[in-house]
């Protein structure tokens, strides 16, 4: 069973991302679980793993849509090789933002929606291959895990008490502990929030408590300039062309 947990506040949201997940996961078995008073994101993704029965766990935003085809199939096999599965991610983290390190360390892609403009936006760090492994963090919008990863690791409430670092603190103790990371390029979404920037209060506070806590093993910070690929796309229907059509 493929257990999907959620927190959302935001009833629309919630309901949007549910029906895709019943779309496409048509003929797995499988639950929702939502968690609509979660104290921070860690402790709602703990709170939901408990609640859960199966032996795939799916954490991910409550405003993305999956467009992958044939997605389920793409999961299952990518789930024989690794452990945790994201849509972007480093192997090399260096700090805080997990993309900090530049290439050739950054992997993934990733779609926004620009409402304003009726477009989208696809973000491309490194997507030549179906999935790349060797990932030491992990974004947090999508993260495919296996129960014994969780179980073993849970989400470190007790650190963490908002909604930040929760995915980049929990792939990189996977990671450390052995567990095989994965960005997978052919499970592509749209993730309707906007890139925001990392000035506020919150996130100031939870990036220092996780360089506090991981600094010895962190590797040392390039501090260079680079910029990704950004490429707009106006419809849906062009968008898994430049996704890459895996």
């Amino acid at each position: 069973m493929i257990s999907v947990v959620i927190c959302s506040v935001d009833e629309r949201k919630f309901s949007a991302v549910c029906e895709n997940y019943r779309h496409i996961l048509d003929g797995e078995p499988m639950e929702i679980i939502g968690i609509h008073d979660a104290k921070s994101m860690c402790e709602g993704y703990n709170r939901g793993f408990s609640q859960s029965r199966g032996d795939v766990l799916i954490f991910c935003h409550d405003d993305i849509e999956i467009i992958a085809p044939d997605f389920s199939r793409k999961l299952r096999a990518h789930l024989e090789r690794f452990d945790v599965l994201g849509v972007a991610g480093t192997t090399r983290l260096v700090g805080p933002k997990w993309a900090q390190a530049g290439p050739p360390y950054v992997f993934g892609q990733i779609a926004h929606i620009d409402e304003a403009q009726g477009c989208y936006y696809v973000l491309i760090w490194n997507a030549a291959l179906p999935a790349h492994g060797s990932m030491q963090a992990l974004d947090g919008v999508f993260l495919c895990v296996k129960r014994p990863v969780v179980a073993r690791i849970p989400f470190d409430e007790e650190t963490f008490r908002g909604f930040h670092m929760y995915d980049l603190d929990f792939s990189y103790r996977a990671f450390r502990a052995g567990f095989r990371l994965a960005v997978c390029n052919d499970l592509p979404l749209i993730h309707a929030s906007q890139a925001r920037g990392f000035e506020d209060d919150q996130w100031q506070k939870e990036a220092e408590r996780f360089v506090r806590k991981h600094s010895e093993t962190l590797a040392p910070d390039p501090s260079r300039q680079w910029q990704g690929a950004v490429v707009r796309v106006d419809s849906k229907e062009q968008l898994l062309e430049v996704l890459g059509g895996f």
